[in-house]
Protein backbone atom coordinates (compact mmCIF):
# COMPACT_ATOMS: atom_id res chain seq x y z
CA UNK A 1 0.00 0.00 0.00
CA UNK A 2 1.13 4.00 -0.90
CA UNK A 3 1.18 5.73 2.27
CA UNK A 4 1.74 9.20 2.52
CA UNK A 5 2.40 11.56 5.60
CA UNK A 6 1.19 14.34 7.08
CA UNK A 7 2.51 17.76 4.74
CA UNK A 8 2.26 20.92 7.07
CA UNK A 9 1.63 22.98 7.51
CA UNK A 10 1.02 19.89 8.43
CA UNK A 11 1.34 21.32 9.17
CA UNK A 12 0.15 24.24 11.73
CA UNK A 13 -0.11 26.98 14.23
CA UNK A 14 1.88 26.67 17.10
CA UNK A 15 -0.10 27.22 20.45
CA UNK A 16 -0.09 26.78 24.06
CA UNK A 17 2.67 24.58 24.42
CA UNK A 18 3.08 23.73 20.63
CA UNK A 19 5.63 26.74 20.34
CA UNK A 20 5.55 30.64 21.83
CA UNK A 21 6.20 33.24 19.00
CA UNK A 22 4.67 36.62 18.27
CA UNK A 23 3.58 38.39 15.32
CA UNK A 24 6.35 40.81 15.62
CA UNK A 25 9.72 40.11 13.98
CA UNK A 26 10.84 41.83 17.58
CA UNK A 27 8.73 39.31 19.86
CA UNK A 28 5.95 42.35 20.87
CA UNK A 29 2.14 41.08 19.81
CA UNK A 30 0.67 44.05 18.66
CA UNK A 31 0.47 43.20 15.08
CA UNK A 32 -3.19 43.99 13.23
CA UNK A 33 -4.15 41.03 10.65
CA UNK A 34 -7.43 40.99 8.79
CA UNK A 35 -9.52 39.41 6.30
CA UNK A 36 -10.59 35.73 6.87
CA UNK A 37 -9.64 32.42 8.17
CA UNK A 38 -10.19 29.26 7.14
CA UNK A 39 -9.20 27.34 3.89
CA UNK A 40 -8.38 28.63 0.41
CA UNK A 41 -7.00 26.55 -2.55
CA UNK A 42 -5.18 27.28 -5.62
CA UNK A 43 -5.72 25.16 -8.46
CA UNK A 44 -2.54 26.89 -10.70
CA UNK A 45 0.50 26.73 -7.90
CA UNK A 46 -0.21 29.58 -5.55
CA UNK A 47 -1.54 32.36 -8.94
CA UNK A 48 -5.11 32.75 -7.72
CA UNK A 49 -6.96 31.54 -4.78
CA UNK A 50 -10.38 30.46 -4.03
CA UNK A 51 -12.09 30.16 -0.67
CA UNK A 52 -13.03 26.65 0.34
CA UNK A 53 -15.04 26.99 3.59
CA UNK A 54 -18.54 25.94 2.99
CA UNK A 55 -20.61 24.19 5.77
CA UNK A 56 -23.97 22.91 4.87
CA UNK A 57 -26.52 22.71 7.32
CA UNK A 58 -30.76 21.62 7.37
CA UNK A 59 -30.92 25.97 8.25
CA UNK A 60 -28.87 26.72 4.82
CA UNK A 61 -25.18 26.89 4.04
CA UNK A 62 -22.94 28.37 6.39
CA UNK A 63 -19.13 30.16 6.02
CA UNK A 64 -16.27 29.11 8.40
CA UNK A 65 -14.62 32.14 7.00
CA UNK A 66 -13.76 33.26 11.04
CA UNK A 67 -13.03 30.07 12.15
CA UNK A 68 -8.57 29.16 12.34
CA UNK A 69 -6.81 26.44 10.95
CA UNK A 70 -4.36 24.47 13.37
CA UNK A 71 -3.69 22.03 10.93
CA UNK A 72 -5.29 20.12 8.06
CA UNK A 73 -4.74 16.38 8.05
CA UNK A 74 -5.28 14.19 4.77
CA UNK A 75 -6.30 10.67 4.60
CA UNK A 76 -3.30 8.44 3.79
CA UNK A 77 -5.96 6.22 2.01
CA UNK A 78 -8.14 9.06 0.13
CA UNK A 79 -6.66 12.14 -1.14
CA UNK A 80 -10.17 14.04 -1.26
CA UNK A 81 -10.23 13.35 2.10
CA UNK A 82 -9.24 16.37 4.83
CA UNK A 83 -9.67 17.02 8.44
CA UNK A 84 -9.93 20.71 9.35
CA UNK A 85 -8.27 21.28 12.97
CA UNK A 86 -9.80 24.45 14.25
CA UNK A 87 -8.79 26.63 16.91
CA UNK A 88 -11.98 26.73 19.33
CA UNK A 89 -14.38 25.48 16.87
CA UNK A 90 -14.30 21.96 16.70
CA UNK A 91 -13.19 19.58 14.03
CA UNK A 92 -14.08 19.67 10.53
CA UNK A 93 -14.17 17.21 7.59
CA UNK A 94 -14.47 16.89 4.26
CA UNK A 95 -14.03 14.02 2.02
CA UNK A 96 -14.54 16.45 -1.79
CA UNK A 97 -11.26 18.02 -1.50
CA UNK A 98 -12.43 21.05 0.66
CA UNK A 99 -15.60 21.81 -1.69
CA UNK A 100 -17.94 21.56 1.49
CA UNK A 101 -17.50 20.40 5.17
CA UNK A 102 -18.78 18.66 7.45
CA UNK A 103 -19.19 19.70 11.37
CA UNK A 104 -17.94 16.68 13.67
CA UNK A 105 -20.45 15.93 17.04
CA UNK A 106 -20.25 15.32 20.65
CA UNK A 107 -17.26 16.47 21.94
CA UNK A 108 -15.71 17.73 19.28
CA UNK A 109 -18.00 19.91 17.94
CA UNK A 110 -16.47 22.50 19.95
CA UNK A 111 -12.98 23.32 21.42
CA UNK A 112 -9.24 23.55 20.63
CA UNK A 113 -8.41 20.40 18.21
CA UNK A 114 -4.45 19.37 18.49
CA UNK A 115 -4.35 17.14 16.77
CA UNK A 116 -6.03 13.85 14.58
CA UNK A 117 -5.15 10.81 12.78
CA UNK A 118 -6.52 8.47 10.26
CA UNK A 119 -6.04 4.64 10.51
CA UNK A 120 -3.66 3.47 7.46
CA UNK A 121 -5.94 0.70 6.26
CA UNK A 122 -9.40 2.16 7.66
CA UNK A 123 -10.09 5.04 6.78
CA UNK A 124 -13.34 5.23 9.18
CA UNK A 125 -10.88 4.80 12.18
CA UNK A 126 -9.85 7.86 13.24
CA UNK A 127 -8.47 9.36 16.29
CA UNK A 128 -8.69 12.94 17.47
CA UNK A 129 -7.86 15.13 20.59
CA UNK A 130 -9.12 18.34 22.32
CA UNK A 131 -5.75 18.39 24.55
CA UNK A 132 -7.49 16.70 27.47
CA UNK A 133 -9.03 13.56 25.99
CA UNK A 134 -8.18 11.24 22.75
CA UNK A 135 -11.21 10.13 20.87
CA UNK A 136 -11.89 7.61 18.71
CA UNK A 137 -14.49 6.69 16.04
CA UNK A 138 -14.96 3.44 13.68
CA UNK A 139 -17.39 5.26 11.90
CA UNK A 140 -16.30 7.98 9.53
CA UNK A 141 -16.44 10.50 12.13
CA UNK A 142 -20.46 10.00 12.90
CA UNK A 143 -19.66 9.18 16.69
CA UNK A 144 -16.75 8.87 18.94
CA UNK A 145 -15.76 7.47 22.36
CA UNK A 146 -13.58 8.40 24.76
CA UNK A 147 -10.13 6.39 24.76
CA UNK A 148 -7.53 8.23 26.78
CA UNK A 149 -7.96 10.94 29.44
CA UNK A 150 -5.35 13.60 30.75
CA UNK A 151 -6.09 13.60 34.47
CA UNK A 152 -2.67 16.44 34.57
CA UNK A 153 -4.13 19.55 33.85
CA UNK A 154 -0.78 21.18 33.27
CA UNK A 155 -0.15 18.65 30.58
CA UNK A 156 -1.78 18.14 27.23
CA UNK A 157 -1.92 15.95 24.78
CA UNK A 158 -0.08 17.49 21.58
CA UNK A 159 0.37 15.17 18.55
CA UNK A 160 -0.78 11.60 17.49
CA UNK A 161 0.01 9.32 14.69
CA UNK A 162 -0.80 5.55 13.36
CA UNK A 163 2.21 3.36 12.80
CA UNK A 164 1.25 2.74 9.13
CA UNK A 165 2.58 -0.78 9.18
CA UNK A 166 1.35 -3.76 11.28
CA UNK A 167 0.55 -3.79 14.48
CA UNK A 168 -1.14 0.08 13.70
CA UNK A 169 0.22 1.54 16.62
CA UNK A 170 -1.18 4.79 17.59
CA UNK A 171 1.24 6.70 19.16
CA UNK A 172 0.86 9.80 21.34
CA UNK A 173 2.87 13.24 22.20
CA UNK A 174 2.26 15.12 25.28
CA UNK A 175 2.83 18.83 26.04
CA UNK A 176 5.35 17.46 29.13
CA UNK A 177 7.79 15.19 26.78
CA UNK A 178 5.89 12.12 27.23
CA UNK A 179 5.52 9.32 24.42
CA UNK A 180 2.83 7.16 24.77
CA UNK A 181 1.94 4.19 22.78
CA UNK A 182 -1.30 1.65 22.30
CA UNK A 183 -0.87 -1.95 20.26
CA UNK A 184 -4.33 -2.64 20.65
CA UNK A 185 -6.73 0.23 19.27
CA UNK A 186 -6.47 2.70 21.98
CA UNK A 187 -7.53 0.33 24.84
CA UNK A 188 -4.36 0.31 26.75
CA UNK A 189 -1.27 2.83 26.86
CA UNK A 190 2.30 3.16 28.00
CA UNK A 191 5.35 5.22 28.04
CA UNK A 192 7.37 4.99 25.47
CA UNK A 193 10.45 7.64 26.19
CA UNK A 194 10.11 10.72 28.32
CA UNK A 195 11.55 13.65 26.63
CA UNK A 196 12.92 16.56 28.26
CA UNK A 197 11.34 18.78 26.33
CA UNK A 198 7.49 18.91 25.38
CA UNK A 199 6.65 16.59 22.38
CA UNK A 200 5.01 19.17 19.70
CA UNK A 201 4.93 16.05 16.78
CA UNK A 202 5.02 12.68 16.32
CA UNK A 203 5.82 10.97 12.70
CA UNK A 204 6.30 7.78 11.74
CA UNK A 205 8.24 6.82 8.25
CA UNK A 206 5.75 6.32 5.47
CA UNK A 207 8.48 4.30 3.91
CA UNK A 208 10.77 2.90 6.22
CA UNK A 209 9.49 0.27 9.06
CA UNK A 210 9.58 0.73 12.16
CA UNK A 211 11.29 4.57 12.07
CA UNK A 212 10.11 6.89 14.48
CA UNK A 213 10.40 10.76 14.93
CA UNK A 214 8.99 12.82 17.61
CA UNK A 215 9.79 16.71 17.66
CA UNK A 216 10.28 18.73 20.63
CA UNK A 217 10.14 22.15 21.47
CA UNK A 218 13.36 23.28 22.70
CA UNK A 219 15.43 20.00 21.98
CA UNK A 220 15.14 19.50 18.60
CA UNK A 221 14.45 16.53 16.13
CA UNK A 222 14.74 12.85 17.74
CA UNK A 223 14.95 9.30 15.78
CA UNK A 224 13.75 5.57 16.60
CA UNK A 225 15.03 2.86 14.19
CA UNK A 226 13.57 0.49 16.33
CA UNK A 227 9.64 1.64 16.42
CA UNK A 228 10.44 3.43 20.05
CA UNK A 229 12.93 1.16 21.91
CA UNK A 230 16.05 3.40 21.51
CA UNK A 231 16.22 7.35 20.36
CA UNK A 232 18.85 8.86 18.98
CA UNK A 233 19.15 12.83 19.40
CA UNK A 234 19.95 15.21 15.96
CA UNK A 235 20.32 18.34 18.29
CA UNK A 236 23.96 18.72 17.66
CA UNK A 237 23.49 18.99 14.17
CA UNK A 238 21.02 20.66 14.36
CA UNK A 239 23.00 23.27 16.66
CA UNK A 240 25.04 24.77 14.16
CA UNK A 241 22.32 26.57 13.04
CA UNK A 242 21.36 29.64 15.38
CA UNK A 243 18.03 28.63 17.18
CA UNK A 244 17.46 26.00 15.28
CA UNK A 245 16.42 23.62 17.94
CA UNK A 246 13.09 26.00 18.58
CA UNK A 247 10.74 23.86 16.68
CA UNK A 248 8.17 25.28 14.48
CA UNK A 249 7.70 22.48 11.79
CA UNK A 250 8.78 18.83 10.39
CA UNK A 251 8.19 17.41 7.01
CA UNK A 252 8.77 13.83 5.88
CA UNK A 253 9.32 13.46 2.37
CA UNK A 254 6.33 11.28 1.68
CA UNK A 255 7.60 9.50 -1.44
CA UNK A 256 11.91 9.88 -1.23
CA UNK A 257 13.01 7.81 1.81
CA UNK A 258 15.07 9.35 4.26
CA UNK A 259 14.81 13.16 3.22
CA UNK A 260 13.36 15.35 6.17
CA UNK A 261 12.50 19.32 6.15
CA UNK A 262 13.25 20.83 9.75
CA UNK A 263 11.60 24.40 9.84
CA UNK A 264 12.74 26.69 12.78
CA UNK A 265 13.43 29.96 14.14
CA UNK A 266 16.35 29.63 11.96
CA UNK A 267 14.97 29.24 8.77
CA UNK A 268 14.45 25.42 6.69
CA UNK A 269 16.82 22.57 6.98
CA UNK A 270 16.89 19.73 4.80
CA UNK A 271 18.28 16.40 5.34
CA UNK A 272 18.90 13.49 3.52
CA UNK A 273 20.23 11.19 6.00
CA UNK A 274 17.33 11.09 8.85
CA UNK A 275 18.72 14.35 10.26
CA UNK A 276 22.14 13.16 11.23
CA UNK A 277 23.32 15.95 8.83
CA UNK A 278 21.79 19.12 7.98
CA UNK A 279 21.84 21.72 5.35
CA UNK A 280 19.78 25.40 4.93
CA UNK A 281 17.86 25.88 2.15
CA UNK A 282 18.80 29.12 0.52
CA UNK A 283 15.40 31.49 1.65
CA UNK A 284 14.94 35.29 0.60
CA UNK A 285 14.40 35.62 4.10
CA UNK A 286 17.43 36.14 6.25
CA UNK A 287 17.69 33.40 8.96
CA UNK A 288 16.09 34.34 11.92
CA UNK A 289 14.26 37.20 10.31
CA UNK A 290 10.66 35.86 9.63
CA UNK A 291 8.28 33.52 11.11
CA UNK A 292 7.96 30.34 8.77
CA UNK A 293 4.35 28.60 9.56
CA UNK A 294 3.09 26.84 6.23
CA UNK A 295 5.62 25.03 3.98
CA UNK A 296 5.33 22.33 2.21
CA UNK A 297 7.15 20.23 -0.47
CA UNK A 298 5.57 18.64 -3.93
CA UNK A 299 5.02 14.48 -3.38
CA UNK A 300 5.45 14.14 -6.78
CA UNK A 301 8.97 16.92 -7.59
CA UNK A 302 11.22 17.09 -4.18
CA UNK A 303 12.86 20.40 -5.89
CA UNK A 304 8.95 21.68 -5.99
CA UNK A 305 8.71 23.93 -2.13
CA UNK A 306 6.60 26.59 -0.76
CA UNK A 307 6.33 28.24 2.38
CA UNK A 308 4.97 31.40 3.96
CA UNK A 309 7.03 34.16 5.74
CA UNK A 310 5.50 36.57 8.21
CA UNK A 311 7.14 39.78 9.67
CA UNK A 312 4.99 41.47 11.77
CA UNK A 313 1.72 41.53 10.07
CA UNK A 314 2.86 40.79 6.50
CA UNK A 315 2.99 37.70 4.99
CA UNK A 316 4.10 36.29 2.04
CA UNK A 317 3.75 33.33 -0.59
CA UNK A 318 6.84 32.15 -1.75
CA UNK A 319 7.26 29.18 -4.44
CA UNK A 320 11.10 26.97 -5.61
CA UNK A 321 11.06 25.17 -8.87
CA UNK A 322 14.76 24.41 -8.26
CA UNK A 323 14.86 23.05 -4.73
CA UNK A 324 15.15 26.28 -3.23
CA UNK A 325 18.21 28.30 -5.14
CA UNK A 326 15.24 30.67 -6.41
CA UNK A 327 12.05 32.03 -5.13
CA UNK A 328 8.93 33.79 -6.70
CA UNK A 329 6.70 35.77 -4.34
CA UNK A 330 2.85 35.85 -4.25
CA UNK A 331 0.77 37.71 -2.39
CA UNK A 332 -1.93 35.47 -0.21
CA UNK A 333 -5.94 36.00 -0.35
CA UNK A 334 -5.97 36.88 3.15
CA UNK A 335 -4.32 38.98 5.97
CA UNK A 336 -4.60 36.97 8.53
CA UNK A 337 -1.78 34.65 9.29
CA UNK A 338 -0.94 31.42 7.02
CA UNK A 339 -0.66 28.49 9.01
CA UNK A 340 -0.67 25.50 6.70
CA UNK A 341 -0.07 24.45 2.93
CA UNK A 342 -0.92 21.58 1.32
CA UNK A 343 -0.38 20.25 -1.94
CA UNK A 344 -2.68 17.98 -3.72
CA UNK A 345 -0.55 14.57 -4.28
CA UNK A 346 -3.04 13.75 -7.32
CA UNK A 347 -3.56 17.04 -8.84
CA UNK A 348 -0.38 18.89 -7.15
CA UNK A 349 -1.07 22.04 -9.41
CA UNK A 350 -3.77 22.16 -6.33
CA UNK A 351 -2.33 23.61 -3.30
CA UNK A 352 -4.29 24.23 0.18
CA UNK A 353 -3.43 26.84 2.10
CA UNK A 354 -5.20 27.17 6.04
CA UNK A 355 -5.04 30.66 7.93
CA UNK A 356 -5.80 31.65 11.49
CA UNK A 357 -6.64 34.56 13.34
CA UNK A 358 -4.49 35.32 16.43
CA UNK A 359 -5.62 36.45 19.38
CA UNK A 360 -5.07 40.17 20.39
CA UNK A 361 -2.58 40.70 22.47
CA UNK A 362 -1.11 36.95 23.50
CA UNK A 363 1.78 35.03 21.98
CA UNK A 364 0.68 32.67 19.55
Amino acid sequence: MKHRTILFLGAALLLMGQGCVSLSSGGGSGAQTSGPAGVFVSEDKGENWKQVSQLPTLEGVKTLSQVSVYRLVNDPQDDKAMYWLSRGHGLFYSYNNGKSWRAAEGKLSTGFIYAAAVHPENKCAIVATNGGEVYQSNDCGRTWEEIYRESRTDVRVNSLAYNPFRPYEIFMGESNGDLLESDDNGVAWQVVHRFKSGVAQVETDPISEGVLYAATRKHGLHRSEDGGVTWISTKDALDEFPDANEYRRFVIHPEKTNILYWISTYGILVSGDRGDTWNPINLITPPGSAQIYGFAVNPNNERELYYTATINNRSTFYTSMDGGQRWKTNKLPSGQLPTVIRVDPETDTTIYIGFTIPPRGTKI
